[in-house]
């Protein structure tokens, strides 16, 4: 790793100095996180008190990169709508009775356009960002990289670069919340091996990236490459993730000028692909039986409230496997990994197009210690290592958290524990703006501003909707 200029020639570089309690890196919807979570507390003042510094690269806060995907979130109008408890006056109210957040709501436990999302996160995070420059100790820096992190005797000196200009300057902050996104590294896809081959040396240029077909660009350059066939096309997607039937969903509903025959689009999955229920009773009154004791929340009752499909994606799957007397999808069809090698290549030789979904990896800073020298992360170790603990604390390579260093976000590897809930069973991340507007968030402001500061207001919902309502539907993804 090469040591960033600020530290290795500092006489090179124009620097300005500005402190702060909190440097958050990144004002996308994972950044404004830990700041919807203080204000669904009654902590948000507190917290702005502080002082609060949000680096961000593009021109505003909250919407990040959510409103670019061409498909419906699987979390509910409910759930994008609860961002906005709090109490009854607080410093984000009147958007409660916005048009836009009463779209929200009036969409209750249905699915709603991730392009929308998008919408309401930059209404929120201009509102944000007004309360945050109002503030004495308060900063927004818009079209601004973090370039990296080191550690001081008394917190963090982060260097950041104005994207236009070039000018440098640091932020000497307590504490950093890392909320950098996540990305599909492509090194690690030229090292995946399905059904005993490289995948990306048998596929070739027939292999993506579900991010490259997810976007709304990517998504239009496959229905014309597909549509230039003249004949009905074959994908298959690797992978059993929400990602995965994402994908799917998607190819099989939104290309009007393709037409896809029988087994025309096929997930290849390792997992067993599980059902989201909101309780045992609903499961087995569809007949759904796949699930024991530590498949169920201990919080909630719910079955696989983590690990599950939900929505779109789950309707789909449903639909694919029979369940609960649905009639069938014949364009779909799921093929399981690793019980027959030779039917697999079959059906990766026969595509015209491979989908990987595989997952993200976390993007994370630089990280130095005091004298200057990197610091290697867990989650640099393995592809799949946590970037994280269960307290949102960012991990060296020796597993021992970083101090006052947090991260939040997609792939950040982040586990729903304790009084959070989420079946016994579930392995992998738990990627859900509502869970890091709440609790995850919940549990950075709480490691900041400790100890604890008046009532906590997380499940107040004012003019949004009784709390029966919000609690029934609560998602945990987007």
């Amino acid at each position: 790793m090469a040591l960033p200029a600020i530290w290795a020639t500092p006489k090179r570089v124009t620097l300005s100095f500005d402190r702060t309690a909190v440097a958050i890196i990144g004002g996308g919807p994972a950044g404004l996180a830990p700041l919807l979570a203080a204000h669904r507390r009654g902590r948000l003042a507190d917290l702005l008190k502080e002082g609060i510094t949000v680096v961000e690269q593009s021109g505003a806060v909250g919407e990040g990169s959510i409103g670019r995907w061409c498909i419906n979130s699987d979390s509910t109008g409910f759930t994008f709508a609860d961002c906005l408890a709090g109490p009854p006056e607080s410093e984000l109210a009147a958007l409660r009775n916005h048009p836009l957040t009463k779209e929200f709501l009036e969409a209750g436990d249905g699915t709603v356009p991730l392009r929308s999302a998008g919408e309401l996160l930059a209404l929120i995070g201009q509102a944000m960002n007004g309360l945050i420059a109002a503030t004495p100790n308060g900063r927004v820096l818009k079209r601004s990289r973090a370039i990296s992190t080191r550690r001081t005797a008394t917190g963090w000196l982060t260097l950041i670069r104005d994207v236009k200009t070039g000018r440098e300057r640091t932020i000497d902050s307590r504490n950093v919340v890392l909320a950098t996104g996540a990305s599909q590294p492509a090194e690690r896809l030229r090292g995946e091996v399905v059904a005993g081959v490289n995948l990306a040396e048998r596929c070739g240029e027939r292999l993506l990236q579900s991010g490259d077909v997810l976007s709304t660009s990517g998504f239009a350059a496959i229905a014309a490459r597909l549509a230039a066939l003249g004949r009905p096309p074959r994908v298959a997607i690797i992978g059993g993730s929400t990602s995965a039937a994402a994908v799917a969903h998607a190819l099989l509903h939104r290309l009007p000028g393709v037409t896809f025959g029988p087994g025309g689009v096929t997930i290849l999955h390792r997992r067993e692909l599980r059902i989201f229920y909101p309780s045992v009773d609903a499961a087995l009154a569809d007949g759904y039986t796949e699930f024991g004791p530590d498949d169920i929340c201990p919080i909630s009752g719910r079955v696989y409230r983590l690990g599950g499909f939900r929505l779109d994606s789950r309707e789909l799957i449903m639909r694919a496997r029979g369940i609960g007397g649905r009639s069938p999808e014949p364009r779909l069809q799921l093929h399981r990994l690793g019980l027959d090698d030779a039917a697999s290549l079959t059906l990766l030789d026969n595509a015209d197009l491979v989908i990987a979904a595989l997952g993200y990896r976390p993007r994370a800073l630089p990280v130095f210690d005091e004298a200057g020298r990197p610091v290697p992360l867990l989650a640099g170790t393995s592809p799949q290592a946590r970037l994280v603990d269960d307290r949102c604390r960012v991990l060296g390579a020796s597993g021992n958290p970083l101090p006052h260093l947090f991260a939040i976000g997609l792939a950040a590897g982040f586990v729903p524990h304790g009084r959070l809930g989420g079946e016994p069973s579930f392995r992998g991340q738990a990627n859900g703006l509502w869970l890091w507007q709440s609790d995850v968030g919940g549990l950075i402001v709480d490691a900041i501003l400790s100890p604890s500061f008046g009532k906590d207001y997380s499940l107040e919902l004012s003019a949004l909707a009784r709390v029966e309502q919000i609690n029934a539907t609560h998602e945990l993804a987007v």
